[in-house]
């Protein structure tokens, strides 16, 4: 076949297969959590494989069932834990007396006006800020935004159902055949290259592992942090689990994602003192849960996040800051999330295919053992 012909077909099986991967971007998605799930997994199935009664011993199928069992059953402990909680929460605060709050918080900046003069420029003049904190929420309560609101987390909760169930669905066979990703990553790459891509696959499933078996330990250490903190600021040990958990997973989210928790930790101490002397114990419970969030963060980020990074994504700080910056930029918060993980696997793939360019070298130092087999 004439070489010109062979390399239009190839072009268009290219195009034809970045088409079919951007039309079933949902399913390459789950593919690619159920494969980076896969990793962490992969040295409990091997323990459990390891469990020997008499004769009787667990096969691959067995110990990944086992595996997955585990997964969901500490998601189930976990989130049971939590839901009554939050439930008790919502509860509590969908109870409140929307008159009540405008009222108080009416009462608290004539406080602050009084307390600190200054302040009173930025109160809304021309009307009782009554009025129009009243107007602010009559907006935001709009009821056809309420309807749309619940269409979409009812569209959202069907979708996480079916994301839930593929996901562990195809962990399952990840689990059961540790090869099973790897030769369909295999299958794409041309002959001549077969081997620097398994170095690659080699590479990248280490790091990732130790980059997401890092985030969960740093989700962890911020709920505990948060949720102590918050007890000893005078939350209530209640309102100071939903509040850390939430500031937990929220940590995901780079930058943004520790301010949302923290206003919505304001909230809450707001909701819960209406009957409290705003100057007396609003205002300081408000104080020390800033506090709280600022300390948290300078512990996740001079320890936790120094940690992950240095031993996973090897980049420096500011490199990691304008990664996330732009990966914000293309597509918002979910690749803040997703920025990290995707930069660490282009990283691989250039030190690997374009080690010539001085950018790569410069932004992939050569260690010493480029197979991570000590790792």
């Amino acid at each position: 076949m004439d070489q010109r012909i062979k390399n239009i077909i190839v072009a268009l099986a290219l195009v034809l297969f970045a088409f079919l991967v951007y039309y079933f971007s949902y399913i390459v998605t789950y593919i690619l959590i159920a494969a980076v799930l896969s990793l962490i997994g992969r040295p409990v199935v091997r323990k459990f494989q390891q469990i020997k009664v008499g004769k009787f011993h667990l096969g691959k199928s067995g110990a990944a069932f086992l595996t997955l069992l585990t997964l969901w059953i500490g998601l189930i402990c976990f989130f049971g834990f939590l839901i009554p909680m939050v439930v008790s929460e919502v509860d509590q605060l969908s109870s409140i007396n929307m008159q009540e709050v405008l009222t108080y918080m009416n009462t608290a900046m004539s406080q602050l006006k009084i307390s600190f003069p200054h302040f009173a420029s930025s109160i809304p003049q021309g009307g009782n800020l009554e009025t129009y904190l009243e107007g602010q929420l009559k907006g935001l309560l709009n009821m056809d935004e309420v309807s749309r609101l619940f269409g979409s987390v009812a569209n959202i909760l069907g979708n996480l159902f079916l994301m839930i169930f593929s996901v562990s669905f195809i962990l399952f066979f990840f689990l059961q055949e540790e090869e099973l990703f790897r030769n369909w990553i295999l299958v794409l790459a041309p002959d001549k290259y077969e081997s620097r891509v398994s170095v690659v696959m080699d590479k990248i499933g280490n790091l990732l592992k130790r980059y997401m078996i890092g985030i969960l330990f740093q989700i962890l250490g911020v709920m505990i942090l948060s949720v102590t903190g918050f007890t000893i600021a005078g939350l209530g040990f209640g309102h100071a689990v939903v509040v850390g958990v939430f500031a937990g997973i929220l940590n995901v989210i780079p930058y943004i994602g520790p301010w949302i928790a923290a206003i919505f930790g304001l909230v809450v101490a707001v909701a819960n003192n209406l009957n409290s002397s705003f100057m007396d114990v609003t205002l300081p419970l408000m104080f020390w849960v800033v506090v709280v969030v600022m300390v948290v963060q300078f512990i996740d980020s001079m320890i936790f996040q120094t940690i992950i990074y240095s031993h996973s994504v090897k980049a420096h700080a500011l490199e990691v800051f304008f990664v996330i910056l732009m990966a914000g930029g293309i597509a918002g918060i979910p690749g803040m999330i997703l920025a990290i993980p995707v930069y660490t696997v282009l990283r691989v793939i250039a030190e690997e295919f374009l080690s010539e360019f001085k950018i790569v070298q410069q932004l992939t130092p050569k260690e010493k053992n480029p197979n991570l087999a000590d790792s």
